[in-house]
């Protein structure tokens, strides 16, 4: 399975549906306040549903995982406009057995509170959808309020708690006789079990995704062992590190092999090493890395390191590899970074990309990256179908979305006018013409 699109629709700056494409290698540019972590946010947030770990778009706990967003109330997300009826919608399109599904959730302001709360699902087929509506006073789960055999389209009424913790499942009440539509709904939703090879509501249930923060933790000369959690700010990673030193030699020596090809590739470092200040886990500990001359503490060299070091463990780590799918939404990945590094990331990203399940939405201002990502099409080392340049253009007061692509040549196909318009600006000036 794969998700193949990201739809956003009415949320802050975004006004009608934009549709995004996402591929293995998805880059996501424009200026700043363009909606470009607002969408990373979204997409987080609906696939922290679709996981059945409910409906927030702020929380930092261990049940939604790393998220480094902080979207506020209702009213902070709608977008603020003269409609009267307030809604939002967030979707994704999935391949599964070579059938696309388009999923779309739209989500209203919680009675009697603040936060967003879902108040419909639409699971659109091939050859039909079926929506699933929050209903005041249920007395079942759901109930199958009408359906159309023709068009095969049903409407199912659901107890707004269960929609919203994304407990669904198509069990009507075995204590009395089906209705009509029960039967008609339940033979055509077992032909979808079938063709899928399970329900098409679990499809979810083997993705993956982790965020990280554009802004990451300062580097520490000595190490004090803590409780292991993921920070999206990378604080969990020293001590990810001793661990795995310690206790699983095999894995460490992968990461580190791994670790230290990026680094000599990008000119950050040669060498890194975990030194350890006692005998026990339980003992402080160093991270030690080798630049030119000899080894240094992580502190002592260049800040680029420390602050690439949390990504890097991040995407080359092998507990991804037992999802389906895996997403890693990266928050201006190159700050600190000298575009040699830049563009060696690139490179990194095009290679973990071209693994089958892993996928990389990258939030970035660096060119050195996208041209690196070009050039790695040129090579042969990325189909440029699967790769993305997502544009965020601001158009008054709202933005628009453009999705760009590429040719076996690199070449950008789709490419809106005032793309690059800045920079083609500063060149002229640079060559003395006028604006």
């Amino acid at each position: 399975m794969s998700i193949t699109q990201f739809t956003i629709e009415e949320v802050r700056c975004f006004g009608e549906r934009q549709t995004l494409e996402i591929r293995p290698l998805t880059f996501l540019v424009g200026e700043n306040s363009t909606g470009k972590t607002t969408t990373l946010a979204s997409f987080h947030v609906l696939a922290n549903y679709f996981q059945g770990k409910g409906v927030n778009f702020n929380s930092h706990s261990y049940t939604m995982g790393t998220f480094p967003y902080s979207m506020g109330t209702f009213k902070d997300i709608v977008r603020n406009s003269r409609k009267k009826e307030k809604v939002f919608r967030l979707g994704f399109v999935s391949k599964h057995a070579n059938e696309e599904i388009e999923w779309m959730v739209e989500f209203v302001e919680k009675k009697e509170g603040i936060e967003p709360a879902v108040s419909s699902i639409v699971m659109g087929f091939t050859d039909g959808e079926i929506i699933i509506r929050t209903k005041d006073n249920m007395d079942m789960a759901m109930r199958l309020e009408s359906f159309d055999e023709e068009q095969n389209r049903y409407i199912i009424a659901c107890d707004a708690d269960r929609l919203n913790e994304y407990s669904v499942y198509f069990f009507f009440p075995p204590s009395r006789v089906e209705s009509e539509g029960e039967i008609i709904f339940k033979k055509y939703f077992g032909e979808k079990i079938k063709k899928f090879e399970g329900s098409p509501w679990d499809i979810f249930q083997n993705l993956s995704v982790f965020s990280t923060s554009p802004i990451r933790s300062r580097p520490k000369r000595t190490y004090d062992p803590t409780r292991e959690f993921d920070d999206p700010e990378g604080s969990d990673v020293p001590m990810y590190l001793m661990r795995v030193e310690a206790t699983e030699k095999k894995n460490w020596e992968e990461l580190k092999t791994q670790l230290v090809e990026f680094g000599r590739n990008s000119g950050l470092f040669e060498n890194i090493d975990v030194r350890n200040l006692g005998r026990s886990l339980g003992a402080p500990f160093q991270l030690q890395v080798k630049v030119r001359g000899p080894k240094a503490n992580i502190v002592d060299v260049g800040y680029g390191v420390s602050q690439i070091l949390p990504i890097l463990v991040q995407v080359l780590s092998p507990n991804v590899s037992g999802h389906e799918m895996s997403f890693s939404l990266l928050q201006q990945p190159e700050v600190h970074l000298h575009p040699r590094a830049q563009a060696e990331l690139s490179s990194l990203l095009t290679k973990l990309a071209n693994t089958g399940n892993r996928s990389f939405i990258v939030e970035t201002h660096s060119d050195y990256m996208i041209d690196r990502a070009r050039i790695d099409i040129i090579r042969g080392n990325i189909l440029p179908e699967d790769v993305s340049l997502i544009y965020f253009e601001p158009k008054g007061n709202i933005v628009k979305v453009h999705n760009i692509s590429f040719d076996k040549m690199a070449n950008m196909v789709g490419v809106p006018p005032h793309y690059g318009e800045f920079f083609l600006k500063e060149s002229k000036r640079l060559l003395g013409f006028k604006d």
